[in-house]
């Protein structure tokens, strides 16, 4: 019986010292990038080479991103079956639209025979030349009906001026004004009650020459008053 014991973790050791490269993987040069794009860039394509390293190949069962304004592709014509010793590009291609600020997308590649998932990463920052702070504004329902401010800042090189702003919902009465004309503007909110729960969208409107800067938007929100950490409520911009 000592013997089989002996034998069995003998056997085991041996198994667990064989070496990682007797099985496939992909080994990538980078699973991160991290980009600043110029104001006006709407496409872009990003790339992640790797290389097969082990002794048998590796199959991709799946390659995905949740995001639709992220496509996915591998080269070769998408080739999923990868030989010991072959490089290949894993390729993602943005098409950014409106998208501004700073953000992170992920590809996700799946693979046969029980191989944990790996993540490509890739995280833009794209400048927010005409900037809203804070996105939405909150009232407290059954509270008080008080001015709250959007503040409005241009981060460009050139001045911005606003051309138009509307409202989708007549209870929230705003003003705007030029604090800075061309480069800071405050829009001043005020809800002509909190009786009842609502949403409104707030749209600014400009004059700046790329055409996915050209507007921004923000809400205000009446909403059942949050419970705060000793069981009041709070209220507020958040």
């Amino acid at each position: 019986m000592k013997n089989l014991l002996l034998l069995y973790v003998l056997g085991l050791g041996i198994v667990l010292t064989v070496p990682a490269t007797v099985f496939g993987q992909l080994v990538f040069e980078k699973s991160e990038i991290l980009m600043k794009l110029p104001p006006d860039q709407d496409r872009l394509s990003v790339e992640f080479p790797f290389t097969v390293k082990g002794e048998i190949p590796v199959t991709i069962k799946e390659y995905k991103s949740a995001c639709s304004c992220l496509s996915a592709e591998i080269s070769e014509n998408g080739k999923l079956t990868w030989k010991p010793g072959e490089k290949g590009v894993v390729r993602g291609n943005f098409k950014l639209g409106t998208i501004k600020g700073k953000i992170e997308k992920k590809i996700v590649l799946n693979f046969d025979g029980g191989v944990r998932p790996l993540v490509l990463t890739t995280k833009l920052d794209i400048p927010h030349l005409f900037a809203i702070d804070p996105p939405t504004l909150f009232w407290d329902l059954g509270g008080e009906a008080k001015s709250q401010k959007f503040t409005v800042k241009v981060n460009h090189d050139a001045p911005i001026g606003v051309t138009d702003i509307s409202c989708t919902n007549e209870q929230f009465k705003y003003e705007l004004k030029a604090i800075k004309p061309g480069w800071e503007y405050e829009v001043e909110v005020t809800p002509l009650h909190v009786r009842e729960r609502a949403f409104g969208l707030l749209r600014l409107r400009n004059d700046c020459k790329f055409k996915k800067h050209a507007s921004a938007q923000a809400f205000m929100v009446v909403r059942v008053p949050k419970a705060g950490p000793g069981g009041g409520s709070t209220s507020g911009a958040r």
